[in-house]
Order: structure tokens, then sequence, then C-alpha cells
């Protein structure tokens, strides 16, 4: 009789204390989704009130049952069920894995705004070499002198120190990203030292210079902290603007390169309205801090704040937040809402980076994240050629919005 009693109250002590580990998981696990909900702030406070109130109630029915000591008989109470327990038990352990899955998405929702609107930017050097040349390694042009851009940025002198503290070689400006590309082709000088975004620009521009006539033997890379020009507004009231930088690289979006997509996105509150404002990216503007006009697109050469900074000077305006975007991002934000909705004014095939070839037709299209960004990037199938990409673009991020607001 003793022994069974001292099993019904080490059972007991059993139940009370798993009831009390579930209960503590399930009140971090809750909090855990409401804090990372609320950093998100894609839910309205309203909504989010409402999200607040309901979970209370849940959780005080639940941790009610878990935690509510047996009443004994005799007293005019009904004694707690076993049922009961088990069942709030089972809907506790559902209710933690909602909650944190919740969080992870929530999560990974966070880092990836942190990436599109970072305050960290990486410059990325190339050490570069004809590709007959004898030059493998650092090691092989210690003594050598190695040609450099004609340009006065504080980075690219950082980059310079850091390869000279790597290898023991001389500098010589030679001159414009194309006249340094041009007089290594020609053998005119034997090592290049420019900003990978250049680099791939001479490709594009410099006769001869391509990824197999050069080698890149070594890398430099250098992070910076973005200059953020932004301008906080209260954006449940007035009016702001979102500049939209749409690099034309895959990876990480804190790598510095060509701004081809420049777009701003003007949202008022008040009449819940949204003007998208693009600019062509071969604008010939006035660089704002480097004193010198070149194309709207090598702005971004110089980063996001030199971008901002430029578009706020063009169009007389102040650029309250900035969002990046490239390549792979464009992709992961619409496979992540589960594709989007675009309309086309025309039917036309264009062939995405993964190498297949994707066809749209004239209206509307449901697009997964790689046949939105081959809508987004083919110019030549029309007249109007990088006009009507722009109007494509345009309805990518139209799409983005209207699949956001309705889910």
């Amino acid at each position: 009789m003793r022994s069974e009693r001292k099993q019904e109250e080490k059972k007991e002590q059993g139940n009370k204390r798993f009831a009390t580990i579930l209960a503590v998981i399930y009140i971090i696990a809750t909090a855990a989704l409401l804090v990372t909900t609320f950093m998100v702030g894609v839910v309205p406070m309203k909504y989010f009130a409402a999200i607040i109130a309901v979970l209370l109630v849940i959780s005080f029915f639940i941790l009610r049952s878990l935690l509510r000591k047996p009443d004994k008989p005799g007293k005019g109470k009904k004694p707690v069920r076993e049922s009961k327990k088990r069942a709030a038990s089972v809907f506790a352990i559902i209710m933690i894995l909602i909650s944190c899955t919740g969080t992870y998405y929530m999560a990974n929702t966070l880092d990836f705004f942190g990436k599109i609107s970072g305050t960290e930017q990486t410059h990325e050097y190339y050490v570069t070499v004809r590709s007959e040349s004898e030059y493998d390694s650092l090691n092989d042009i210690s003594g050598q002198t190695v040609g450099l851009m004609d340009l006065e940025d504080e980075v690219y002198t950082e980059a310079q120190d850091r390869l000279k503290a790597k290898a023991e070689v001389d500098f010589e400006t030679i001159g414009a990203f194309d006249a340094l590309a041009s007089s290594l082709i020609e053998g005119q000088t034997d090592v290049i030292f420019l900003n990978s975004a250049y680099y791939d620009l001479a490709i594009e521009e410099v006769d001869g210079f391509t990824a197999d006539t050069t080698r890149i033997i070594d890398t430099v890379d250098v992070t910076v902290d973005v200059q953020s020009n932004a301008k906080a507004v209260n954006v449940t009231k007035e009016p702001f603007n979102v500049y939209i930088s749409g690099l034309d690289t895959t990876g990480s979006i804190g790598n510095i390169s060509r701004s081809d997509v420049n777009m701003v996105m003007t949202v008022n509150p008040q009449t819940k309205t949204i003007l998208l404002t693009s600019i062509p990216r071969d604008y010939y503007v006035d660089l704002a801090t480097k004193g010198a006009k070149d194309k709207l697109t090598h702005s971004g050469l110089y980063g996001i704040d030199e971008t901002t900074a430029t578009v706020e000077d063009l169009l007389g305006i102040d650029i309250n937040y900035y969002v990046k975007v490239n390549f792979t991002t464009v992709v992961k934000l619409v496979d992540t809402l589960g594709g989007i909705t675009v309309n086309s004014d025309y039917s036309f095939s264009a062939k995405g980076l993964d190498g297949q070839t994707y066809s749209f037709t004239a209206g509307e299209n449901y697009l997964s994240g790689e046949a939105a960004l081959a809508f987004s990037r083919e110019r030549y199938s029309f007249a109007e050629g990088d006009n009507q990409r722009v109007k494509n673009q345009q309805a990518v991020i139209t799409g983005i919005i209207n699949k956001c607001t309705s889910s």
C-alpha cells in the first residue's frame, strides 16, 4: 500500500516537473514569436494587438490546465481530470511548434531586411594579370610595379595599403578604368589593381579584356560602414521616399557593384497611394561627392550612400530609406512570397540566369523567382529597349507589393 502511494507521488512529481518545463518552453516560444514579429514590423499595430490578446487568452487556459494543482475530492470542487491536463500538454506542444516555426521565418525575414538595408558594404579589389603571365601569386609580383586607376577614393587607398602590406610592390597611376585595362592587354603594364565592379565593366567595354585573356591572382576586401543619409519620418502619417537600388550581381548583397535599377518609391500613408519613379541607368549625372559627371549606374561603384545622395541632388527630394537588391535577393524574395502576378505589355521570351528560357504572354503572368528575374532583366525583345525593361521592373515591384499587402 505504502509502495503504491510512493509510486503515485513519484508519478505526480514527474508529471508536475514535465508540466512546469513545458509551460516555461511555451512561454519562451510564444514570447520569441511576438518579439520577432514586432521587430519585423510587417503586421499593423491593431492586428498585432489582436494577436497578443488572442494568445493571452489561449495561454491562460493552457497554463492554467498545466500548472493547476489537482483538487482533492470532498471540497466541493471537481478534480482536474488527467485527460484535461493531457489535452493541454498536447495543445501546448502544438503551439510551441507553431511559435518556433513562426519565429524561424520571422528571424529569417529580419535577417533579409537587415541585408537589403544593411549598414556595411564590401569593396572587392582584384590583382589582375594577363592570362599567359608567369605571375601566379603575390609572392611572384614582389618588387614589381602595379598599375592603378586615377581615382581619389579613401577605400581604394585603403585597399592599396592592404595590398602593400601583403606584397612589396610599387604603384603607378595609369588613368581611368578603360585606360588601365587597355594598358594590361597591350602589355604596357604587367599587373593592375582595380575594383571588381570596374573589372566587370572593363570586360564589357574594353576590347580584348575578357575573363579568358586575364587572370585574378589575389583579392583584397575592404568592408566599410555606410554613411547613411536616411531621414526618418513617421511612416504612418507622413509621405516618404524609399530608394530601390538593383545591383547587377549574384551572391552577397553587401558587395559593391553598379546600380542598374534606380527607382524611387514614394508612399503616401494618408491617401494609401504608391508612386514608382524609375531613372534610366545611363543618365549622365553629377556624382554627389566626387565632383565629376558619370552615368548614374556607375555611382553604385562608390557605394549606396553615393547613389542616394546623387539621386537626392538630381530630383531635389529627400531619400528617407533605401533598399538594395541583387539577382539573388530578387529570386529569394519572390520565391519566399510563393510567386507573384505581373502584367506584361507584350508576349516575349527571355533566358534566365539558371539557363532556362521563360515565356511570357501579354496580360497576367504568375512568376517564380527565376522567372521574375528574367522578366525584369530582358530588354532586347522590345523596340523601346531599356524603357520597356524599366516598366517591367516596376511591374515586378508592383507584384511584390500586391502579394505582401494581400497576404
